[in-house]
């Protein structure tokens, strides 16, 4: 196509989107009101993600079939439609979006499970508006206008709604075993300009034992963190034998930006430590609290012996403020990818037994059987065993391909913002497929509470992504 055709659909588009913003924002909200949280599964009538799930997808048929489209459900797990390349054997594009969300936690100002329109704020408000049944409807819209306007596309474009992957991704999962995938693909539930790389991921579970020591100056118990994804924002530690104004004492002096407490219960000291949850992709974005307390135990006079042995080498390996594994000897990076990261998350202690957690997100330069090597020789020296939940490895696609060529010259030229390729820590549906990356539907500086109290998408993004998206797939299935 020459610029002056690239021109005309550009206006088209937009002056078609314009026409129907408020269509726009009836779509979204039809979704939206669907609380479509992870329920109970019910394979009998065909709700393996529960209610919620599969009321949302069958409101996403509702609407492809009014907007002209043939939608095909499969049995709940996903819905899909092809559009254009009427000859063509299999879809030269997929794009695949999510129609389940996350729980409404607390704290909201607007409804969650309603669209609220804020004009004077230019935002959308309510669960799923970022993620992602506004990037959705933003997809849907896209090809709605295409096929309005009468352009017709000589390649197949695949839309797939999935309903589980804020839940383990079973959807895709059944999908891909079923049916396959397109070779080349983009999700709007990730960021622009495009993320071509996501680093591996590592779920580790340890378990162990110490000698239960009892008496004098001991700790009898530590337990923190509640998912193994997430820096822990708190924990506890149980002692005995030694006064609480030798521990408040030592509190004082601790250099961190965790805040500790200690009580007196029984004739036993309880110390808690308060500390800033984050991603687990993201440690420096948090105070890891099992660290800080592990850190803060070792310098108070316990008698050798017991936890408090397993206390001081596990504050070895995972030194309160350390996020990338060195003590591990995990420690590595590359261009494309950065470095590696590693959070100590769940702590277990008491009784003799022992039982922790860690998340690991390691880029390309490595692989799942280095980093298991380092943790045999680490782990093992404490008489630690452990194992791997969810693991992955690194995906990765060249940024000099002609696919991802286009979507930043799309990006750049409709944005004037630069395009470049961006590695995450975060697994998206595309992890595993060949050719599939992130594109969208976060701009760069935006925070959108995604999964957090008062979800939105600005007005201006939900317009400026639909546009977005109409221009890929134009350049990559009309040609």
């Amino acid at each position: 196509m020459n610029n002056k055709e690239l021109k005309a659909f550009r206006d088209s588009v937009s002056e078609y989107l314009e026409e129907n913003k408020q269509e726009m924002f009836k779509t979204l909200a039809r979704l939206v009101e669907v609380e479509s949280v992870l329920g109970k599964k019910d394979l009998q009538s065909n709700k393996p993600f529960g209610e919620g799930p599969a009321k949302a997808l069958e409101v996403a048929e509702e609407i492809i079939h009014e907007f002209g489209f043939i939608s095909q459900n499969h049995e709940n797990y996903m819905v899909t439609f092809d559009f254009g390349g009427e000859q063509a054997d299999k879809p030269e594009l997929g794009i695949i979006a999510h129609l389940d969300v996350v729980p409404k936690g607390s704290g909201w100002t607007y409804e969650p499970f309603k669209l609220t329109v804020n004009e004077e704020e230019g935002k959308l408000y309510g669960r799923g508006t970022i993620d992602d049944k506004g990037p959705a409807v933003a997809v849907l819209y896209a090809l709605k206008a295409i096929k309005d306007s009468g352009i017709k596309l000589n390649k197949k474009v695949r839309v797939m709604l999935g309903a589980s992957e804020e839940t383990g991704m079973e959807d895709l999962k059944y999908y891909s075993n079923k049916v396959g995938l397109p070779d080349k693909m983009l999700t709007p539930d990730s960021s622009f300009p495009v993320v071509n790389v996501e680093k591996g991921v590592s779920h580790i579970i340890m378990v162990g034992s110490y000698n239960n020591k009892i008496d004098g100056a001991v700790i009898e118990s530590i337990s923190g963190g509640t998912v193994i994804n997430a820096v822990p924002d708190r924990a506890y530690a149980v002692i005995k034998g030694i006064e609480k104004g030798i521990i408040d004492k030592k509190i004082a002096q601790m250099p961190t930006n965790v805040k500790f407490l200690a009580e007196e219960i029984d004739g036993k000291v309880k110390i808690t430590s308060f500390g800033m949850s984050a991603h687990g992709s993201l440690p420096e974005l948090g105070e890891n609290a099992i660290t800080a307390l592990l850190k803060l135990l070792t310098e108070l006079p316990f008698d050798n012996g017991g936890a408090y042995d397993l206390v001081c080498e596990l504050s070895k390996l995972f030194p309160y403020g350390e996020y990338h594994g060195e003590s591990l000897d995990l420690f590595c990076e590359d261009k494309v990818s950065g470095k590696i990261t590693e959070v100590y998350s769940l702590i277990d202690i008491g009784g003799g037994k022992y039982k922790g957690g860690m998340d690991i997100r390691f880029p390309v330069c490595t692989s799942l059987k280095e980093i298991y090597s380092k943790l045999d020789e680490r782990l093992g020296k404490l008489g630690q065993t452990y194992v791997d939940d969810d693991a992955m490895e690194p995906h990765y696609v060249d940024e000099n391909s002609d696919f991802i060529q286009t979507l930043l010259k799309s990006y750049t030229e409709l944005t004037g913002l630069k395009g470049e390729c961006l590695a995450e820590g975060g697994a998206t549906y595309l992890h595993n497929t060949k050719m599939g990356v992130g594109f969208g539907a976060e701009f760069p500086g935006e925070n959108n509470n995604m999964h957090g109290a008062d979800e939105h998408i600005n007005i201006s993004t939900f317009m400026n992504i639909t546009k977005i998206y109409a221009d890929v797939i134009y350049k990559l299935c009309a040609e």
